[in-house]
């Protein structure tokens, strides 16, 4: 989606995009600690050239480091591995920082998000329990270079108050640990509902987009999409005429800046409704400022 000079080299012409939108990438060093860890796992420790021995080396032994490799159920949760990453020439920059360059595909698109996306990833973090061991994670895992005034802002916009935190609206329900929900609403945010927030501020009214809110948890809006739900129709829709409307279902209007509007898919006798993209907003901002300055 973010191309370049916003040319999409006649690869796609419009995109559908779930829980995807362009996230706070930095440099391929960032990377170079899982590189190092993936070439002792697969006995290439010592070599004089790892990446030809990794190259050379027997399948089996690649598998066992891919084992051993951090992945969404780890403890770094989304601070993955094996993400594309800022080399210069293929990925030239971190790529909210492209959208902000407008190197941006010019070409419709759909993003949207499900309510709850952080709140799977944070199952592996349950040890986190009291507010400096979430300081500490935050830092070493997502923001190193961050303030400690920074965090202090970060904290106060995303309380401990368990009533607040993803899963959303369910009270005190769901509180794995004093800290689950908390850092569940608050790494949702910073990879999913505030990135595609941020990219549709900066495109939507540059080009044709629209943007839905699934209430469930990450990849629960699978099931609509490929089980014949009202997601179905729209991308339908969308894959022949560019646009998600349709005779079939409820009419979906675009998202812009002056009418951040959403299509919601709700639970009961009513499938979908339109909301405003307004929720959680002074959160947001800030998290991106900090993502930005401080890219994965």
């Amino acid at each position: 989606m973010v191309a370049n000079g916003g040319n999409t080299e006649g690869l796609f012409h419009a995109a559908f995009m779930e829980s995807g939108s362009p996230i706070p990438v930095g440099d391929i060093t960032h990377g170079q600690k899982f590189y190092d860890a993936f070439v002792v796992a697969a006995g290439c420790e010592g070599s004089s050239d790892t990446l030809q021995c990794l190259r050379e080396a027997p399948f089996a032994m690649l598998q066992q480091a891919m084992d051993a490799s951090p992945s969404i159920f780890s403890p770094s949760s989304l601070d993955l591995a094996w993400m594309p990453r800022v080399d210069g020439t293929f990925l030239p920059d971190d790529p909210q920082q492209l959208v902000l360059q407008g190197s941006v595909a010019n070409i419709p698109f759909v993003s949207g998000d499900c309510d709850d996306e952080g709140t799977l990833f944070s199952l592996t973090t349950l040890d986190v329990t009291t507010e400096e061991q979430l300081r500490d994670y935050i830092t070493s895992t997502y923001l190193p270079a961050a303030s400690s005034s920074d965090l202090d802002k970060l904290l106060t916009l995303y309380p401990a108050d368990i009533t607040q935190g993803s899963p959303y609206d369910t009270g005190i329900l769901n509180a794995l640990s004093p800290q689950f929900k908390r850092l569940a609403s608050l790494q949702g945010d910073l990879v999913f509902q505030g990135a595609r927030r941020f990219f549709l501020q900066q495109q939507s009214d540059k080009q044709n987009t629209w943007s839905f809110h699934y209430l469930q948890v990450h990849a629960s809006d699978l099931l609509n999409i490929y089980g014949s739900g009202e997601l179905t129709d729209y991308l339908v829709n969308f894959v022949n005429n560019l646009n998600p409307n349709g005779p079939t279902v409820p009419y979906w209007p675009k998202y812009t800046t002056a009418s951040v509007q959403l299509l919601t898919f709700l639970d009961g006798l009513v499938p979908v409704a339109i909301t405003t993209d307004t929720y959680r907003q002074e959160a947001m901002e800030f998290i991106i400022q900090l993502a930005l300055a401080n890219p994965l």
